[in-house]
């Protein structure tokens, strides 16, 4: 039953199309629903890690208005069975037809077109992310120091951690309540683990062996995010954590795949891209910088839409950091042509906390000049319990040295200890 709500929800958010003329409004997701003719043995397994290919793939081409001459070409992900979707947000007004191409005849040849049209300023007002997706400003004085909307309205970055909720216990209803409490409070950012290995089997969406998807628990994940952009938040979402000897537990190819399914399967909702949570990226799992860059380049070319991409470093005073000193990204990626901003997370404790000034402005310095935010500042509610004070000094002191916004981090809120999923030690 829970199940049959969760897909309910998604329905009313998502319009789907079968070949029928649709209309659905700029930035709006509309859906396609495919079913293969054969059955494959693990769909998820069999795909390419490097090359950009897939079963199925849908082009989009804008035939009048400001879409006219424009191309699309997407990428469809399995969704268990025989069943396969492909998702597309109109980042242009106007008419747009398309046509599936696969060599299974049952995803093959499906055609349809769509008529895209704006947004009312009513409709614009009730929610932010109708202003399209994220992006970094680059023109103007400030060019590359701040992020818009792409309709170029200013976007001023306030997040949340929302690290473990996608632990399968959690009830959507309990989701439900810290979306809105956010929204109602203005935050615009939800930092989400979508979690290929996360805090234990309940948050992780591939099992032990990295090979198999649990497509129910990614079908949750779907409607988590829909939800959130719903209420006016962008999900920032990253899908490997850090681990010892990731080289060898999961390695290079899986962690590709893994990234391609994600782009594949979110990419038309307002979403951010993070290449890796908490890594220092020299050595930390064994994968080495060459690896990192090549992986941000690889999801950068994988999306159509160009969302933004970062990493989130682990500092130099945490165990994983300690080889290799970065207080931010700008440190080692900076001159990266696919890192859109910087990410610093100075990590928990006073001295670190008061270290932001001196981060956000050696980075806000930087050339070429990028957008810099403390992604994981010192949590409230743990290690050393800091003051409301503390907590504020962190987000002034990072907003009066140039930062485009700042992510607050609270205890019981990253972790996702709520009655049906009690957070334990180290994580769900």
């Amino acid at each position: 039953m829970y199940c049959k709500r969760l897909l309910f929800f998604s329905a009313l958010i998502i319009l789907s199309s079968s070949g029928v003329q649709a209309q659905i409004r700029k930035w709006e997701v509309f859906e396609i629903k495919l079913k293969a003719k054969h059955h494959y043995l693990n769909p998820y397994a069999a795909i390419p890690a490097d090359a950009k290919e897939g079963l199925v793939q849908v082009v989009f081409s804008g035939t009048s208005g400001e879409a006219k001459g424009k191309k699309l070409v997407l990428f469809g992900f399995w969704d268990g069975g025989q069943n396969w979707k492909v998702r597309f947000s109109a980042p242009f007004t106007g008419t747009w037809v398309y046509k599936s191409h696969s060599k299974d005849p049952g995803l093959s040849n499906v055609k349809g077109n769509l008529k895209v049209g704006d947004w009312p300023q009513q409709g614009l007002n009730e929610n932010a992310t109708r202003h399209g997706l994220v992006q970094v400003n680059n023109s103007g004085e400030q060019a590359g120091h701040y992020f818009q909307y792409a309709d170029g309205t200013p976007f001023l970055w306030i997040g949340d951690t929302w690290w473990n909720w996608t632990n399968r216990k959690i009830h959507f209803s309990t989701y439900k309540i810290l979306v809105d409490d956010r929204a109602a409070k203005g935050f615009n950012i939800g930092q989400l683990f979508v979690a290929a290995n996360g805090w234990g089997r309940q948050s992780s969406l591939l099992d032990s062996t990295y090979a198999i998807l649990d497509v129910a628990h990614m079908q949750k994940v779907d409607s988590m995010i829909a939800y959130a952009n719903s209420k006016g938040i962008t999900m920032w979402i990253h899908g490997w954590w850090s681990r010892e000897n990731l080289d060898r537990s999961a390695g290079e190819e899986k962690i590709k795949r893994w990234w391609r399914y994600l782009v594949h399967r979110f990419a038309a909702y307002n979403v951010i891209w993070v290449i890796a949570g908490e890594y220092n990226l020299d050595n930390y799992g064994g994968l080495g910088l060459l690896f990192w860059k090549d992986l941000g380049v690889q999801i950068k070319a994988e999306d159509p839409y160009n969302r933004i991409v970062s990493a989130h470093n682990t500092p130099p005073n945490w165990e994983g950091g300690m080889d290799a000193p970065q207080w931010s990204t700008a440190e080692l990626l900076n001159n990266e042509i696919w890192l859109d901003y910087n990410q610093s997370q100075v990590g928990h404790g006073r001295m670190a906390n008061e270290m932001i000034p001196c981060i956000i402005s050696k980075d806000y310095e930087t050339v070429p000049a990028k957008p810099i935010v403390v992604t994981e500042p010192w949590y409230e509610f743990i290690e050393g319990n800091p003051t409301g004070r503390d907590i504020r000094f962190a987000a002034w002191s990072s907003i009066l040295s140039g930062a485009a916004g700042h992510t607050y981090g609270g205890g019981h809120v990253w972790l996702a200890h709520v009655p049906e999923a009690p957070s334990g030690p180290g994580g769900a």
